[in-house]
């Protein structure tokens, strides 16, 4: 089998790890580029030693896209926007998916609101495909473009979906608790581990910038729901667990929720549904997300957990390449977590 050549920009970074560690072992792929800036000329394990003898590769200044098939953008927010125009005039067909919030939101007038900027390719905006397969399979297969979504907007719209295929009009409201490894490799005073570890912290309540582009897909749905979404620093390095509760019209029953999402999530090869609310240590490391669904009364509660760096980026970047190629979707992604 001939495999296909992609490569990772930012791959010094955790998302750009775990791109990394999944393309070495993928059947379908080589991994033929690493880039990093900031580790240029130095081997793989200066930044991931957990990958030592496992690739000849060093990191490369930046990406080069000729001679590539694919190339994942695992850079910061505001760098794909600034990349993407010149990587696809250097290689029109190359397959892009960026994994930063760059192409997540169609209309550019929502970027300075809620990433604090321009956007600097407004244009390509409407050619990325948002790229939640259990909920849209179809956008991403055979795209060329694609937007990964953001780790709390997958547990929150894989929570929601299924209500929005069936037409709900509600509001939902989201608590969702987030690992230290989301906010990146370089510490802060607010997301270093130390300064979380024994703490919570809720941060950007009612203003977090993974709630439109939730919004926007459960509105593609075909349901009317907002969020008002409040996400939690937690002391933990990886995950997101996150519990979502609404208010459902009278003729939704226990027995009718189950069946929505049943229905909806019926041979999809990564969510779970089980009988009792989720426990993170069992999808770390997977690209699993568990799901556990209840009603009472008219009230309902919806519970997920899933690994932000996998489910929540960088094994839902190559679910979506799968797709694109028109490869099984959970090609190279068969492992379970680790557990405990």
């Amino acid at each position: 089998m001939t495999k296909l050549r992609v490569g990772v920009a930012g791959a010094a970074g955790f998302t750009g790890g775990e791109l990394v560690r999944i393309l070495l072992q993928h059947p379908r792929f080589e991994l033929v580029q690493a880039a990093s800036n900031s580790h240029a000329g130095e081997p793989l394990h200066s930044a991931h030693p957990h990958l030592r003898g496992l690739s000849a590769l060093s990191f490369l200044p930046a990406a080069e896209p000729e001679g590539l098939d694919a190339l994942f953008l695992a850079g910061g927010h505001g760098e794909a926007m600034e990349l993407a125009p010149a990587l696809l005039q250097k290689a029109p067909g190359l397959k892009l998916v960026d994994l930063s919030g760059d192409f997540r939101l169609r209309d550019a007038a929502l970027y300075p609101l809620w990433y604090g900027r321009r956007h600097a390719a407004p244009a390509l905006l409407g050619r990325f495909a948002y790229g939640l397969p259990e909920l849209d399979a179809a956008a991403v297969r055979g795209a060329g473009l694609v937007s990964n979504p953001g780790c709390i907007a997958t547990a929150a719209a894989l929570s929601l979906g299924p209500l929005a295929k069936a037409g709900v009009k509600a509001t939902a409201a989201v608590t969702a608790i987030t690992g230290s490894s989301g906010s990146g490799v370089k510490p802060s005073a607010t997301t270093h581990h130390p300064l979380r570890e024994g703490n919570v912290r809720a941060y950007k309540p009612l203003s977090h910038q993974h709630a439109p582009e939730v919004e926007q897909l459960l509105g593609r749905l075909g349901g009317e729901i907002g969020l008002a979404l409040t996400a939690v620093s937690g002391p933990f390095v990886r995950g997101i667990y996150s519990v979502t509760n609404l208010e459902l019209s009278s003729d939704w029953t226990d027995a009718r929720l189950r069946s929505a999402f049943e229905d909806a999530y019926e041979g999809a090869a990564f969510v779970r549904l089980l009988d009792a609310p989720p426990e993170l240590n069992a999808v770390t490391g997977s690209n699993h997300c568990d799901i556990h669904v209840r009603m009472e009364g008219r009230r309902a509660v919806v519970i997920a957990a899933l690994d932000n760096l996998v489910k929540g980026a960088a094994g839902q970047a190559v679910q979506n390449l799968n797709l694109m190629l028109g490869f099984d979707e959970a090609e190279g992604l068969r492992f379970p977590g680790i557990y405990p």
